[in-house]
């Protein structure tokens, strides 16, 4: 009876190795949730304590670790009960379509205000800031090669968003940034070890 068993679906209809190819590995997986936790809020933190002072810089950090933890554990519910693996899937399991529609939103100006805090970290290191009348800095690129036309602030951000930003927008997964993912934590963490040196330099020096 065995012989006469007939799959459903041929097999060159699944094929085995893009199935294979496809599965998210863990390493890639810590890096870019890494990278979402590590990025610009290393930079922004420092801001917020001097903008604010101590004591509501440190209580809005409160509130934030408690807005993640809530939506964290919002999301392991659902996740587990209806099978959703996206935010949209989720929220249109819950709050219907208009729920669906509304994260999406959510997440577009999220991302567009995101690309905007890095478009301006990158001007500021790669070109500096000679907009202000007060306070003048050149960026890396200015003060090693002179000031010209090709390192410009205009210039060098359009060159990462054309060379750098948009190779890495146009993946279709995902897993496939695990690699540049890496290289930004490594970066963060090079990041935080120059201003803990340059903190402990100024702190010997008075």
């Amino acid at each position: 009876m065995t012989e006469n068993i007939v799959p459903l679906l041929p097999e060159h209809d699944i094929p085995k190795t893009s199935t294979e190819e496809k599965q998210p590995s863990v390493s890639g997986a810590v890096f870019n949730v890494s990278t979402s936790i590590i990025g610009a809020g290393i930079i922004s933190i420092p801001a917020t304590l001097k903008v604010l002072g101590v004591v509501p810089a440190f209580v809005l950090i409160v509130l934030i670790v408690v807005l993640v933890d809530v939506k964290v554990e919002f999301l392991m519910r659902f996740t587990y009960a209806g099978g959703s693996t996206t935010y949209t899937g989720l929220m249109k399991e819950s709050f219907g379509r208009i729920g669906s529609i509304a994260v999406q939103v959510s997440v577009m100006i999220t991302n567009l205000g995101c690309l905007i805090i890095y478009l301006i970290i990158i001007g500021d290191v790669l070109s500096g800031d000679q907009s202000g009348e007060e306070s003048v800095h050149l960026g890396i690129l200015q003060e090693w090669f002179g000031i010209h036309w090709w390192n410009t602030r205009a210039v060098a951000i359009l060159f990462i968003v054309v060379f750098v930003m948009l190779p890495l927008i146009l993946f279709r997964r995902v897993e496939l940034l695990s690699m540049s993912s890496a290289v930004a934590v490594l970066l963060a963490v090079v990041f935080v070890g120059i201003c803990t040196a340059m903190a402990v330099s100024a702190a010997v020096k008075g």
